[in-house]
């Protein structure tokens, strides 16, 4: 497998490419990153801007592949579906997906302060597939969100 494999393979999957970076860290944070130092491939975590110790090192880029392509798809992989002002609104859209079969889920973040709440609702995995075909465009969002 090379690396352009894998990036198919993990997007044929649903992974969340906000999760990882495939080639190069780029402005990739709080995400797994392949990279080739000059001899080796190298699995490691970024976490903003400061790279930890390779977790996983080989000369083999396809050894290398795998052993990502394992460690990416162990993650669950969830995809922003919505984004609302309005609780009403999240459920609504978590009603209509469910409808269509799938296990979508909700929170509620502290947007502007505790007074000023967003409401969410996520899908994941291959999941994304079948909102982005109900839906069109993801995230939807409410104005002023």
């Amino acid at each position: 497998m090379t690396i352009d494999d894998l990036s198919r393979r993990l997007a044929d999957q649903g992974c969340n490419p906000a999760l990882y970076a495939i080639g190069d860290r780029g402005t990739a944070s709080d995400a797994f990153c392949l990279t080739h130092n000059g001899t080796q491939w190298q699995v490691y975590y970024t976490e903003r801007g400061q790279d930890s110790a390779p977790i996983y090192a080989s000369t083999s880029e396809s050894q290398a592949c795998q052993y990502f392509f394992r460690h990416i798809m162990a993650m669950r992989h969830d995809h922003c579906v919505g984004c609302f002002k309005s609780r009403h609104q999240a459920e609504a859209l978590h009603d209509k997906l469910q409808a269509f079969g799938l296990s979508p889920w909700r929170d509620q973040i502290p947007f502007g302060g505790p007074s000023e709440p967003r409401f969410r609702v996520f899908v994941s995995g291959q999941a994304i597939f079948l909102a982005k075909a109900i839906l069109g465009t993801v995230p939807i969002r409410d104005q002023g969100v």
